[in-house]
């Protein structure tokens, strides 16, 4: 979200509580430009907070004069500024948000009790001009000083200079809690607090010097029923013509709210409103203290949660019992916690953190992963419906001192998505080697759209040869990347980025038609009699909605039959309960393409598609390949392949084996009945024109 929008959704909040009696485009241009000084304020250095007291007031001068003006802006500003793209990169910037929210909670008090102070100097002008023009105008005097006493919202008082009261107004009465718009009291100690009553009697003593100027202090009040009315007292004198003091005017602007107001806007800015636990940015900052800072913890664990399942809970029964459930668990990890000195903080949806220090008599961070996940499978019951939840944790036991907290979250991060790829209820420590391979990966997923933009990216081309004849039967489109640091990266470690990028559906599309392109030009060249193209589809592209279309489309576009093509498609997308994939491969099958279901030999699943799919051969996984190349010739495992690969081919089903790197593989798996190899033994992968001699060849 940026400025503008902030600002109009802040106009949007005001527009529910008040009615500002300016055009909408000039509210919001004033509140964009308070946004704008915000933000400058808290990218200043060195860092002052006073700037947002005086854009407070100044949004009072535009109209916002309630206490659910203030209560608005604060939540909006609370809830949607730490996410100003302006903010990011500062430094401590949650502390400074606290710091500048607090300022603008004081700059609207201040701003009201000013414009609430000018009704109280109206007040007092009206009444030394009542009491200098009472003999030329009394009558009209009386009746403004008692129209304006009775109705303001300022609580007042006239009292002698003993302090005896002779009038008070119904706003007073209202502050102190009396009933029926009357102060049950004799003198004007008597609504004194009594810790505050001594220093007021001096006080108002001073008022009569006659140089003495009026006072305007935060001071307490004693309400009937003995509690405390927080209010900006002021007080006066009210003179004779000739100078001689004759009463005590006293006004109370109630300012208990508005206290509470700040209380308020300090837990929001640090706390998550619904479970009440602490925000990210505070934990942040409890981190930072923790880890560098002048009270430092030298034995800590950090605890990254992220819970399992939580989408289907909150699509599947409603949000209503997705905010029952983290609340639950919120209470849940306090209770797994208490005893120990520990910050728990719900950081974004699902996930939390806990801050432990440790102690000799804390459990060890295995035993503590293993206590949260069984107090979070106790199901609470919303209704009829009880719902339970796990978690995915990742833990950093003993990070080092120096550990940045960014980037202590960003390790544990890190952990938290390798757990979630290997099922539910998984913990670990954080490992930094493997992190560092993840980080790596990211990396280059983040930069592969603009690789990929930028021509980095292309196609080669590796054979099928025939295990009969050594013949070539099909040649493989596949991925490489020439990345300007890491090399060449070629078709696995490129699907392996792949996967973490939202590319698969494009890019598939994109090697698809330039496969087919290159077919036809070779055609072209060569007079026709060429292997078929085989191109493996990624799951999302195996499972796509519009898969056969594009087929068609591309093979229009290159004006190539169907059945000059193969296609892989992974046994992971087969089994998938939606069935887009096997749809798509019986339509593929009627066109008369052929179909190869690759990652052959590593799930349970496999026989049962090769049963019930028409497929036309099949191609073992690189990884059962890379097994029964380490292992015993006697190995269950290795005993197993050669059973599998005549019960595939009784099916009329060919088998195809790639990742042939020696003769002594090409050996084993001739031997065992394979039809086709692929590797660097029999031909490796290359660009469009060393393929060619393939085919002279």
């Amino acid at each position: 979200m940026d400025r503008p929008e902030l600002a109009s959704e802040w106009a949007e909040a005001l527009a529910q509580v008040i009615y500002i009696a300016r055009s909408r485009d000039e509210i919001e241009r004033a509140l964009s430009s308070a946004l704008g000084d915000l933000v400058v304020a808290l990218r200043t250095e060195p860092f002052t907070a006073e700037p947002a007291a005086a854009v407070a007031e100044r949004l009072v001068e535009l109209g916002l004069t309630s206490s659910e003006c203030v209560e608005s802006s604060v939540y909006v500003l609370g809830k949607e500024m730490p996410h100003l793209p302006e903010l990011d990169g500062i430094d401590k910037a949650a502390d400074k948000l606290v710091h500048v929210f607090s300022a603008m909670a004081r700059g609207f008090s201040d701003g009201m009790r000013r414009r609430l102070f000018d009704e109280q100097e109206g007040l007092t002008l009206a009444l030394i001009r009542a009491r200098e023009n009472a003999e030329r105008a009394l009558s009209d005097s009386e009746a403004k000083f008692e129209e304006i006493f009775s109705t303001s919202s300022v609580g007042m008082a006239i009292s002698d200079l003993d302090g005896g009261l002779i009038r008070t107004n119904r706003a007073l009465a209202e502050i102190l809690g009396h009933r029926r718009g009357k102060v049950i009291a004799h003198r004007l100690e008597e609504i004194f607090h009594p810790d505050d009553a001594d220093y007021l009697r001096l006080r108002y003593q001073v008022l009569l010097e006659e140089d003495s100027l009026p006072f305007r202090e935060r001071r307490r009040l004693l309400r009937a029923d003995g509690e405390e009315a927080l209010v900006f007292l002021s007080a006066s004198v009210l003179r004779a013509p000739d100078g001689t003091a004759s009463f005590y005017v006293t006004s109370a602007e109630d300012v208990s709210d508005k206290h509470f107001l700040e209380g308020q806007l300090q837990f929001q800015a640090t706390h998550d409103v619904l479970t009440g636990l602490v925000n990210r940015h505070r934990f942040v900052g409890r981190l930072e203290e923790t880890l560098r800072g002048k009270n430092r913890v030298e034995d800590i664990t950090v605890f990254h949660l992220d819970l399992d399942g939580f989408r289907a809970i909150n699509n599947g029964i409603g949000r209503d019992a997705g905010d029952r459930l983290l609340q639950t668990v919120a209470t849940r990890l306090r209770e797994v916690f208490e005893g120990e000195t520990a910050t728990i903080a719900r950081f974004d949806g699902d996930e939390f953190g806990v801050l432990l220090e440790n102690s000799p008599t804390t459990p060890a961070p295995a035993s503590l992963a293993v206590r949260i996940n069984d107090e979070l499978t106790e199901p609470v019951y919303i209704g009829d419906e009880g719902i339970a939840t796990t978690a995915t944790i990742a833990v950093a036991h003993h990070p080092a001192p120096d550990t940045a907290p960014a980037e202590l979250l960003r390790a544990t991060d890190t952990t938290l998505q390798r757990l979630k790829t290997t099922g539910r209820r998984q913990w670990s420590t954080v490992d930094t080697d493997q992190n560092e391979r993840d980080r790596s990966r990211f990396a280059l997923a983040s930069s592969m759209p603009g690789a990929w933009e930028n021509g980095e990216i292309g196609i080669e081309y590796q054979p099928l040869v025939s295990v009969r004849d050594k013949t070539i039967v099909a040649v493989q489109a596949l991925l490489r990347w020439d990345h300007a640091e890491q090399g060449r990266l070629d078709h696995e470690r490129c699907l392996e980025v792949l996967a973490e990028t939202g590319l698969a559906l494009p890019i598939g599309r994109w090697m698809l038609s330039r496969a087919c392109d290159q077919l036809r030009s070779w055609t072209d060249r060569f007079n026709g009699g060429l292997p078929k193209l085989y191109v493996e589809l990624t799951v999302e592209l195996a499972g796509d909605p519009d898969l056969v279309s594009a087929i068609q489309a591309v093979l229009t576009d290159a004006s190539l039959s169907p059945d000059q093509l193969r296609l892989g498609m992974p046994v992971q997308a087969l089994c998938m309960n939606d069935g887009l994939a096997e749809d798509n491969l019986d339509v593929l099958r009627d066109l008369g393409i052929g179909v190869v279901l690759y990652e052959f030999g590593t799930t349970r699943g496999d026989l049962a598609c090769l049963e019930d799919l028409p497929v036309r051969a099949v191609k073992m996984s690189g990884r059962v390949v890379s097994r029964v190349d380490r292992q015993d010739e006697e190995s269950l495992f290795t005993r197993s392949i050669r059973q599998l690969i005549p019960l595939v081919r009784e099916s009329g089903t060919s088998v195809i084996v790639g990742d042939i790197e020696t003769e002594e593989q090409y050996e084993w798996w001739r031997e065992a009945g394979a039809d086709t190899v692929q590797g660097n033994f029999t031909g490796p992968a290359g660009n469009p024109q060393d393929a060619e001699h393939l085919f002279v060849a």
